[in-house]
């Protein structure tokens, strides 16, 4: 994953906080405007404040561990299949990646649990050919939640430079999309984001 390639080490528990340029990106084609989300992986918090100045009426910041966050709900394991005590109607967050992927697949998996039992949609932030690999066609083709993804025309920079040298990420990313749907209304569609191309925070 680009997020570390052979120059960096992984940084514990998949943290890499979250531009809020992407929300922003994300808030292009969704509608976050008075939406109860529920950041599951709220790291330092900087999702959750990009989600609220995109519009969220509120935001559930929840993480297995607390990171100093003052805006921190609870401490909570997504992956525990429990539930919050606070209502939702999204879930919205930078998931962590895991090895081969792994931690990210699992938190699609009880994402879409959370979404069919309760409503509302689901948005990760993943690799954008995450979807590639044939492990993954009932998290995506086969899937009748899946809607499409907002692929971003800019790349993250996940790690500031200290030697001078001009970041160059080389992983492109995407919001993948899930709603509650029996059935899918039509083919996954694919947006593009953002329209702005120079932000850079």
């Amino acid at each position: 994953m680009g997020k570390h390639g052979a120059e960096y080490a992984r940084v514990e528990r998949d943290h890499y906080p979250t531009p809020s340029w992407v929300v922003a990106a994300l808030a292009e084609h969704v509608n976050l405007s008075g939406q109860r989300v529920w950041e599951s992986a709220c790291g330092d918090g900087r999702m959750a404040e990009a989600l609220k100045a995109a519009g969220a009426r509120f935001v559930l910041a929840t993480d297995i561990v607390d990171l100093g966050y003052c805006g921190f709900g609870e401490r909570f394991d997504f992956l525990s299949g429990g539930r919050p005590k606070t209502s939702f109607d999204s879930i919205i967050t930078n998931p962590p990646f895991g090895e081969r992927g792994k931690l990210a697949e699992k938190f699609i998996e009880i994402g879409l649990i959370y979404i069919r039992e309760g409503g509302g949609f689901l948005a990760l932030l993943l690799p954008a050919d995450f979807d590639f690999a044939k492990t993954r066609t009932h998290l995506f083709r086969d899937c009748p939640h899946f809607v499409g993804k907002i692929a971003l025309t800019r790349r993250i920079i996940w790690f500031l430079r200290t030697d001078g040298k001009r970041e160059a990420p080389r992983e492109n990313s995407a919001w993948f999309l899930w709603e509650r749907t029996g059935i899918r209304a039509g083919v996954p569609t694919i947006r593009y984001a953002p329209t702005d191309r120079r932000v850079t925070k």
